[in-house]
């Protein structure tokens, strides 16, 4: 069986519960026609959720408020059981109760035609309890992200005040490959060895460059002297933000106007900088810009949006890549077609990568 990621499984019951937007509605639909860990996943759940169907008859319209408590109270219990999905505990609660009731054990269905108070009950929790709960795990995900990127402004801030005003950056030539990160090549390459910087100089901690939101996202687990022996970040997985592209390390200095200098991660080479090949085999695949590729957002946020960090230390979430002077700022202007080696025309259009 193809295995469903955590965000797959999550567009999957937005579009069970008709809450998903139209770009998830359709992810939803090419997963339902090819994916069978998706189709069986969907099975699953209509057929632990077929208990609603009793609700469209007279007698069963209300659900006493006692029953509604004590499924909430019973679902708590299985869902302590991490290795089963929402489908499988919601399945294996309506059987064990079933069972109770036949065998005349203590059962909180008085009988089994309070079955369709079960379903209300049920239906509670899949159509309130659980979107409401994702919408707040993806809220705190989400400020949890904004707080990592003020750390990380502050630590800038200090490096800026006591390096002549220059944002943190190692001697790099202009065309190196910005993506990559985790080389051990003593060439400084990746845009990623000029926060490296940071941590290596115990400006910051290694764990606030990774957003809880992101997708494989791991925060190092190193001591003191393996982070000084390092260059650069180990992976892509030690870092899931994106940093103001730097050509010319000599002119780094930290912007006097408000300028985006790191975000959510670019989502246009995630396909690219994710893939450990990426490094080992010392290739880029060139990416052409499509009309999708222009419109997408960053993937750390269920594609709703991103964090922007700005050099006046604020930290904003928004839906829109454009910002100052109609900047995309996960693109450079004039340009298609991208090779990993490009350099920032001029400071004002800024370019986010990897």
């Amino acid at each position: 069986m193809d295995t469903l990621n955590r965000e797959q499984r999550d567009i999957l019951l937005d579009y069970y519960f008709e809450c998903a937007d139209q770009q998830e509605s359709e992810t939803a639909k090419e997963l339902l026609e090819s994916h069978k860990g998706a189709i069986e996943f969907y099975n699953k759940l209509n057929h632990s959720l077929s208990p609603l169907e009793h609700l469209d008859h007279e007698a069963h319209a209300v659900c006493p408020d006692h029953l509604v408590e004590k499924t909430l109270q019973k679902l708590y219990l299985h869902q302590s059981d991490a290795s089963l999905s929402s489908a499988e505990r919601l399945e294996k609660l309506l059987q064990a109760e079933s069972e109770k009731i036949v065998t005349k054990r203590p059962s909180f269905w008085r009988n089994f035609a309070e079955s369709a108070a079960i379903a209300a009950g049920v239906f509670i929790i899949a159509s309130i309890f659980i979107p409401v709960t994702r919408q707040m795990r993806a809220q705190a995900w989400q400020t949890a992200c904004q707080a990592n990127l003020a750390k990380i402004s502050q630590g800038m801030t200090q490096y800026s005040s006591e390096h002549n005003g220059s944002l943190p950056a190692v001697a790099t030539k202009a065309g190196n490959p910005w993506w990559k990160i985790g080389s051990t090549q003593s060439e400084n390459q990746s845009n990623t060895r000029h926060l490296w910087v940071l941590v290596k100089q115990n400006y910051l901690g290694p764990e606030v460059f990774v957003c809880p939101g992101g997708n494989g996202g791991k925060p190092i687990k190193l001591d003191r002297a393996q982070i000084v022996n390092l260059a650069d970040f180990p992976t892509r997985q030690h870092i899931t933000y994106s940093f103001k592209l730097i050509s010319e390390p000599n002119k780094a200095f930290y912007p006097k106007s408000t300028t985006a200098l790191m975000s959510d991660v670019n989502p246009i080479f995630e396909a690219c900088v994710r893939n450990p090949g990426c490094v080992s085999k010392n290739e880029f695949d060139p990416v052409t810009l499509s009309e999708k590729l222009m419109r997408v957002n960053s993937s750390s946020h269920r594609s709703k949006g991103q964090n922007i960090m700005f050099s006046d230390g604020s930290v904003k979430f928004s839906s829109q890549r454009v910002v100052n002077e109609n900047d995309d700022i996960f693109t450079l202007k004039n340009l298609n077609t991208y090779r990993g080696t490009e350099t920032a025309g001029n400071e004002k259009d800024v370019f986010l990568v990897p």
